[in-house]
């Protein structure tokens, strides 16, 4: 399992509400999706009933509950390989929203 402190990210947000994260990947992303709780971006599960995943170049940006810290919006940089493969994913599941 991956540890988010292995990863080279950005914090866009901190201690933030549901509202807010979706506005901040909303508008740091060209493409935006919902996506169900029990996802994985990079092995990182995502928490909740649904949660913003946007791509904005080879850049991924998505909300993180991290238990205990709150709500975050990370962005993941030269991700194009991970972009590709959560498209695919995100393609085929009825489940999955596209926003924006």
């Amino acid at each position: 399992m991956v540890c988010l402190s292995d990863l080279d990210f950005e914090l866009l947000l901190k201690n933030a509400t549901l509202k807010e994260c979706e506005k901040t990947v909303k508008d740091n992303s060209e493409e935006v999706y919902l996506v169900p709780g029990g996802y994985k971006v990079k092995d990182l599960p995502l928490m909740g009933e649904v949660a913003p995943v946007g791509f904005s170049g080879d850049d991924i940006i998505f909300q993180y509950i991290k238990p205990c810290f709150g709500l975050f919006v990370l962005r993941l940089r030269n991700e194009a390989r991970e972009i590709k493969k959560l498209k695919a994913q995100y393609s085929k599941d009825k489940n999955v929203k596209r926003i924006k």
